[in-house]
């Protein structure tokens, strides 16, 4: 069931104008990354401020991207609510579009429990028509609990999970307990691609992929053939930018860079 998950996915970022999504940008962003080695698409992650979206937007920007995509790109919708109801409302908008999975991150603004946690992502999972991808994203939302997430791992609508706390660690500790399951391990961190590559993720979601698709595409390239010299510089490359991104208040620094290479204007929505 996990296998689709293999690879960079790309998190794609929303521009905006006059405060609302700007969809001519939105599709060139997309059909960029057509027609490279990157596997798919995540929609309404947190590079792309999905907070700063109704729902109604976040199914416009899904549909978008159902749309424009090639067929053999993966669509991958954030479902991060909050709420099992809105984050169910999503994954079944997904699936009438072609979706093939939802990232769902645990419940945030108040503090939960571990068990509160860990229910919430069986309740979506149980009712979820897409399979499920954790996200641990523990700068906006309370971190998962590593035996929580190993218990999640042998429900069988959860595929796999994206680990954003950069914590290596953390993500050696998931791939062992990981390796004889029917889920992924995926890193959501541009920093420690490489390593988490050669630690045994089996791909990523990351906001470099929509930014630099070929060069993460070649970066995984490279270590599939052993090259490590070949990523490593690659990695090296990706590092300075990235040091240059995150030198903003996130996720405008990674928006100013694509807008860039792009050689277009990313619109920031105005927070009045």
């Amino acid at each position: 069931m996990r296998k689709f998950l293999k690879g960079p996915f790309a998190v794609l970022m929303t521009p905006f104008k006059d405060n609302k999504l700007d969809e001519e940008t939105f599709i060139k962003q997309i059909k960029r990354i057509n027609g490279t080695g990157v596997s798919g698409f995540v929609v309404n992650g947190s590079t792309a401020e999905f907070i700063q979206l109704s729902l109604e937007e976040q199914k416009r920007a899904i549909k978008l991207v159902a749309d424009n995509k090639d067929a053999d790109k993966k669509l991958i919708a954030s479902a991060c609510t909050g709420n099992a109801v809105d984050t169910l409302d999503i994954a079944n908008y997904a699936k009438s579009v072609g979706g093939d999975a939802i990232l769902v991150c645990p419940p945030y603004y108040f503090t939960y429990t571990t068990e509160q946690k860990k229910q919430y992502f069986l309740d979506v999972a149980d009712n979820s028509p897409l399979p499920v991808v954790i996200y641990n994203i523990p700068f906006f939302t309370q971190e998962m609990e590593l035996k929580s997430v190993y218990e999640l791992f042998d429900h069988k609508n959860i595929i796999g999970t994206k680990d954003s706390s950069a914590n290596m660690k953390r993500l050696m500790h998931q791939l062992d307990v990981a390796k004889d399951k029917d889920v992924a391990v995926l890193t959501g961190t541009d920093d420690i691609l490489i390593s988490a590559l050669f630690a045994g993720c089996v791909g990523s979601f990351t906001a470099f992929a929509a930014i630099f698709p070929n060069e993460i595409s070649e970066l995984y390239a490279a270590m599939d053939r052993g090259d490590y010299k070949k990523a490593r510089e690659i990695q090296e490359f990706f590092m300075p930018l990235l040091r240059q991104a995150d030198s903003k208040t996130f996720p405008f620094g990674y928006k100013e860079l694509l807008g860039k290479v792009m050689g277009v204007k990313i619109g920031n929505k105005e927070v009045n």
